[in-house]
């Protein structure tokens, strides 16, 4: 009688782990996005671009700090990046690459009117 039971407890568990190990590391990407990412393809030369969903400073410092560029409120860049924000712009991550190969571009940058008017590197991808 307890067979049903324990069925439906490691189904539940099962659903959980599950849902869990598939929770993104970083920021949710704009799908589709609020960007226009034709302009930023363009602007920095790859052929891809995602675009992260708005971030408050907390959030792009844990995400640049995810893809290897930890303590980057502590750099000058960053406090100058900061200092171009006004009311109403946004930060959010991108990530650009090629369609093929190694390369591509990983930045935090600030939004104003749905386009890119400064941008901080967080790494360089070989």
């Amino acid at each position: 009688m307890n067979l049903p039971i324990h069925l439906t407890q490691a189904l539940i568990l099962a659903l959980l782990l599950s849902g869990c190990a598939h929770q993104p590391l970083g920021p949710k990407i704009d799908t589709p996005s609020a960007i226009d990412t034709h302009e930023l393809m363009t602007r920095l030369g790859y052929p891809k671009c995602r675009v992260s969903v708005p971030l408050t400073e907390e959030d792009a410092v844990k995400s640049a700090a995810l893809v290897g560029a930890p303590d980057i409120d502590k750099r000058e860049d960053w406090a100058a990046l900061i200092g171009r924000m006004t009311p109403g712009d946004e930060l959010r991550h991108v990530w650009c690459s090629p369609y093929r190969g190694p390369g591509g571009i990983d930045l935090i940058g600030v939004f104003r009117d749905k386009h890119l008017i400064a941008k901080l590197h967080t790494v360089f991808v070989d």
